[in-house]
Formats: C-alpha cells, structure tokens, sequence
C-alpha cells in the first residue's frame, strides 16, 4: 500500500480519534521512519522506553501494527499497519452490514471486538457473562423475574423476538452461537503465529523454507523457477490457511449443515423450543480472534454494488442482483487477488470462475418479493433471442477473435427473426420476453426497436399471460446482462458470475464521471467522454468533432486541465523544438485523474479531522460539563438555554462532518480498496 503524506497524517489521525495521542505519535513516527526497534523509537520522540513500549502494546493490541524478532540480535523491529489504520473509519459501515446481515447480538459482539481488539474467547466470554450477571442483580433488586429468552430469530436482518428487555446477548451459548455465526461467515479471524509479520517478511519466511526444502542448491533453469514459484504459492496459501483453522473444524462438525436445516424449519424449532444454540459446538477459549476486514470489505463492495444497480434499474432487479453477489461471494476471502499466492494455483481451478446457477438463486430469494416489479415486456417476435439469451463463456478482457466469432456465429438477427415469424402462432409467444429498464418504458429499445409493454397499462387489447416465478427471475437476470456496466455475465446455461473487474472500471468510470460533472458541468463531461473514446485529439481537429466554437472550447478545455482531468502533449513537427510549429494533443488519462482523485480526497477527510478538532477546542467548556455524571443523558434539562444550543449546533457540525468523511470513504473504497 502506497502511504503519502495525507494518508499518513490522516492515519494518525483516526488513531488519535480512538486511541489516544500517545499511540498516534508513535505510528506517526513509524510511518516516517519506517521500521524502527525502542530504543530508536525512544530517540525519535523524545519519549521514555516506558512510554514507547505502552503505546506500542495498543498498537499491538488493536493490529495497527507489524513486528518482526531478529533472530541474530534478539532485536524486536515494529513497522506500521496502514491498511488496519484506516479501516477505522470503517467501523460504522462494518457494524451496520454485520446487524443486517445477522441482526443485533451479532453487531454488540463485533463492537466489542472493534473495541477491545484481539482477544481471547475465554476473556470475551467472561466480559459477557459479567454483563449478564449486574442484568438478572438489577432485575432481581427491582422485584423482577430476570428470565432473559435467547434470541431464536435475528438473522438476515430480521427484528429479534424477545420476551422481556435485557441484555442483547443472552447468554453464554447465545454467545457462542454468534461467534460461530461470525467465524464460518469468515467474519471472525483466528490470530496465529505469523499474523503480526509483514507481508515482506512473510514472503521471505517462506521463500527460505522453500530453498531449505526443496532448492538446496539454488533455482536454475526455466522450469525449476516455474516449480520454484508454484512452492512459494502454495507456502503461502497455507499461512494464509492458518487462520482459517477455527472455520475448518466448525465444517468437520458439520454446524453449518444443522444451522441451515434449523433454519429451512425455524417455526417448528421455536414451537419446539429447541433453539439454534444447542447445535453449536463450544469454541475453544484458548483461541484468540479478531476482525478480518478482508472478508468485511468484499461484503462492503457487495453492498455499494447493490447501490449502484439500484441507481440503474430500480430496487426489485438489485435485490436479485444482491442474492446473487451474497452466493458468489459466500467463500471469496478477499476483493483483490494476492499475485504470489492466488494466480499461481491450479490452472484448472483459476480458469473456472465463481458462478451460481438460477435455480439456486431462486431458492435464496424471500417469497415476499414480487419479481414482476422492474421489468417490461415485449413481444417475442420483436426480439431476438439469440441476442437476449447469448452465452458469454469468457470475461470480456480475455475473449478471442474466434470466440467471437463462435458466441455470436449461431444465428443472425435476419435469421433469428425468419424463425420467430415462422412460430407467430406458437402457444409460448408469451413466454419469453427482452428485459428492459424502468427509464425505457415509454421509449423505443435499442436492439429491435420494439415498443415496451408494462403490465396494467392502459389501452391494452390484450392483457398476457403472467410469467412464472423462475422466469421473471430469469428477465431480471437478463436485464443486468444487458447493461453497459456489465453487473453479471450469461456464462452458461442457466448460469451467472459477474465479472469484477470490468464491473469496478466501469463504477470508477461513473464516480470520475460525476466528478466532472459537478466541477466543469455538462459540457466539461461531453468532452472528457470524447477524449476517452477518441484518444488523443489535435487541438485544431477538436472543434469539429466537439461541435463548439474554439474560444468557448479553449476555455472549456484549460478549466479542465487546471482541475487535472485532461492533460494537453506538444509534438514538434521536426527536430527545433518551436511552438508555431508543434502539434498539441488533448488527451484523458483516466488512472491519472483517478489517483488524483484519491489524493483529494485523503487530504479532505484530513482537513475534516482538523476542523472537527478546532470545534471541538472552541466548545471545550460546554463540552466538559456534558461529560459530567451528574449532566449525561439529560443535557436539555440540566444545562442552560445557551450552553444547549451551543451543544446543539456542535453536534449538528460533528454530524456534517462524519457524513462527509463517509461519502469521501465510499470514494476511496470504490477508487482503492474494490
């Protein structure tokens, strides 16, 4: 991960937001420095060893940092983590997926762990016991029967049943129950030997064993470093599966299985009063565990991908298109492939996607959604099915002339029509119809020119026949098939993946789109748009193709470049450099423009830090007599009229800010991190 000076500080910022300033100077100092033991940490603060060691064990604690024991000098060299620094400014996204995904307990246990750091099942089962405990003193103190109902619901984002208010967690099964919910969702990490080593150091641990091992004496010839790089893969892919061992034997006992049977007769199980907590095995408290925010972000991603085809298509189609990605990320581990360890293995298997097929993701769909919302319809003979339904077997990045050849050989629209009109009287006319987006309803289609139909719509000689649940399903499907996105790709019969990477260009593509929207306007995106598509332009051919007059262009055109979107390249026309006699290109770079997008935004959410910092001094009395006991959680009525409304108006302020710290996070996800 590339650390630059806004990053850096805005690192050390969130830590000093959480953690306190002592922690945050030193990470400051790590990141300056780089890889530093005490005794050098000590020098570049001006701290005592005493100090340094206490805000290095935070550090430790909450994974903010690497460490790596030199075996000849016992020396132990620590260096900073940035990707766990600024992943706290994700803690609210994770805690509000983690209470959708798996209701409320699930998201008290991941704060807790947020909170406390790395910790150990049997410290974490007694953090909750004690809870539980001062929960049924109060209740029996207050003349109540203190029986706390175990949650039986909860799940998928559904409201949890209780009998009487109390304790978000139960119990300790309840407890138990949750982490092994977290663990096989991958959620929950266990911590290992290696898991505090660097990547570089990780790398190099392996590397040596490999030589030791298997390369005594040395690497040489082509094969032998095709059979060097495949044992380095497979080192550390199994570091890697260290910390998945609690998740292995939560498979070997089968938990998984039961819970999803208890699910599919979750109304018998609660008649019955047999609740999920009784199926799960007891988690060995030696372990320690912690977050995995590789697993979180993929789910993040999922998230920001159902919001993106939700702005294209409407909430029924990105609601299937959520099941879908839930079944295809179910076991990625992580949003980017690690180049050492997941390209080299198996050939067979990385040339086999990830793909879910339609029937599966029709059993996963709540029977309470109406698929016929979202889609149009048209007559078959107006549509080429061929075009509709064609398979795409290959990503787009690595399709063959000849594969397309052989894809879209099959039958030509001429053809395809002859064969519609010769079936105009078949009983299925009505069966099969071409998806089309909500925005296209009183519009022509773009393939066929076929009119769209909506169901219920007036002046209709004849109502259709309504469509079967799986093929609606199937229309939505197709629709994001369609799209110039590309949300998924028809890559079998009956089967869907989606294809990342060209998914993500395309979601960048659109956030530099209304980048450039909202700074040069209309005209500024039109020509960014033309520059992309066209390549490089010659200043005098640039008018023609643009439409405008060239005083209006120019000025458009040098705004654009001033703001780092367009870049502008001068080309002599022989070897003295003369401008009267040079060509000057306009072209767009989109990863130039995307990297200085990101650059942005980090020093935004560093210049939001700072004001809130600022504010925060300015109300430093109002804001000391809110954390007195005597004053918390009755702030109205205990301060007087103008101290509340100062408090008012800084919480208003702090709310702002967040907010704006939130949506420039979605941008660096999307730009960085998906």
């Amino acid at each position: 991960m590339l650390v630059t000076k806004p990053l850096a500080e805005l690192c050390a910022l969130l830590i000093d937001e959480l953690h306190g300033e002592l922690p945050s100077r030193i990470f400051a100092m790590l990141l300056t420095k780089g890889r530093s033991t005490v005794p050098q940490l000590a020098q570049y603060t001006s701290m005592t060893p005493r100090q340094i060691r206490h805000g290095l064990a935070v550090l430790h604690q909450h994974n903010l940092l690497y460490y790596h024991v030199d075996a000849s000098s016992d020396l132990a060299f620590y260096e900073a983590n940035p990707e766990n620094a600024y992943n706290l400014i994700r803690t609210g996204k994770i805690l509000e997926m983690v209470e959708t995904s798996f209701g409320a307990p699930a998201k008290d246990v991941v704060q807790s762990l947020l909170l406390s750091g790395q910790t150990r099942i049997s410290d974490l089962v007694a953090a909750y016991k004690e809870k539980i405990d001062h929960a049924t003193k109060e209740a029996a103190a207050n003349g109540e029967e203190a029986d706390w109902a175990a949650e039986t619901n909860g799940i998928n984002g559904d409201a949890p049943s209780t009998n009487k208010a109390g304790p978000v967690v139960k119990s300790t099964a309840h407890l138990n129950s949750i982490l092994c919910r977290l663990v096989e969702a991958e959620l929950i990490e266990v911590v290992h030997s290696t898991t505090f080593e660097s990547p570089q150091d990780v790398q190099k641990i392996v590397e040596k064993e490999v030589m030791d091992k298997f390369f005594p004496a040395g690497v040489k010839g082509n094969k032998a470093k095709i059979e060097f790089q495949e044992k380095m893969a497979e080192g550390l892919r199994k570091v890697r599966a260290e910390s998945k061992s609690l998740k292995r034997k939560l498979e070997q006992q089968g938990s998984g299985i039961k819970r999803r049977k208890l699910m599919e007769n979750l109304a018998m199980a609660v008649t019955n009063g047999n609740h999920e907590e009784d199926l799960d095995p007891v988690l060995d408290p030696r372990q320690v565990i912690r977050i995995n925010y590789e697993k979180c972000l993929v789910d993040l991603r999922n998230r920001r991908l159902v919001q993106f085809a939700t702005d294209m298509y409407g909430e029924t189609t990105a609601y299937v298109y959520g099941v879908l990605l839930k079944l295809l990320t179910k076991d990625l581990p992580r949003c980017r492939q690690d180049p050492l360890a997941d390209v080299s293995e198996d050939k067979h298997d990385a040339e086999k996607p990830f793909l879910v097929t339609t029937d599966l993701i029709l059993d996963n769909l709540k029977t309470s959604v109406d698929l016929s919302l979202g889609i149009g319809k048209a007559e078959r003979r107006q549509v080429s099915r061929s075009v509709a339904e064609r398979v795409e077997p290959y990503p787009p990045a690595r399709r063959t002339f000849l594969d397309e050849a052989e894809v879209e050989g099959e039958a030509s629209a001429d053809e395809d029509e002859e064969d519609d009109e010769s079936s105009e009287g078949s009983e299925e006319d009505e069966e099969d119809y071409k998806p089309v987006a909500n925005g296209e309803a009183n519009g022509v289609n773009g393939t066929n020119g076929a009119r769209v139909k909506f169901a219920g719509a007036g002046g209709a000689a004849k109502e259709p026949r309504r469509l079967d649940r799986p093929t609606q399903l199937r229309q939505h499907l197709l629709l994001l098939c369609e799209s110039t996105q590309h949300f998924v790709r028809h890559c079998g019969p009956d089967e869907w993946t989606v294809d990342f990477p060209a998914l993500l260009r395309s979601l960048r593509e659109t956030e530099l789109d209304t980048v450039i929207e909202r700074k040069c306007g209309r005209q500024g995106l039109r020509l960014a748009r033309i520059l992309r598509s066209k390549g490089k332009l010659e200043e005098k051919a640039l008018p023609n193709v643009a439409l405008m007059r060239k005083p209006e262009l120019q000025q458009k055109m040098l705004e654009m470049q001033s703001a780092g979107f367009v870049w502008v390249q001068e080309v002599p026309r022989d070897l003295k450099a003369d401008v009267k006699k040079s060509f000057f290109l306009w072209f767009c770079d989109v990863e130039r423009s995307l990297g200085q997008m990101l650059a942005n935004s980090y020093t935004t959410m560093v210049h939001c830090m700072q004001v809130l910092e600022a504010l925060r001094y300015k109300e430093r009395d109002v804001l000391e007599t809110t954390k007195r006991t005597d004053v918390r959680g009755r702030e109205k009525d205990a301060m007087r009229k103008e101290y509340y409304e100062r408090y008012s108006r800084y919480l208003d302020c702090e709310r702002k800010l967040f907010a704006q710290m939130m949506r420039l996070d979605d941008l660096v996800s999307v730009l960085r991190d998906f």
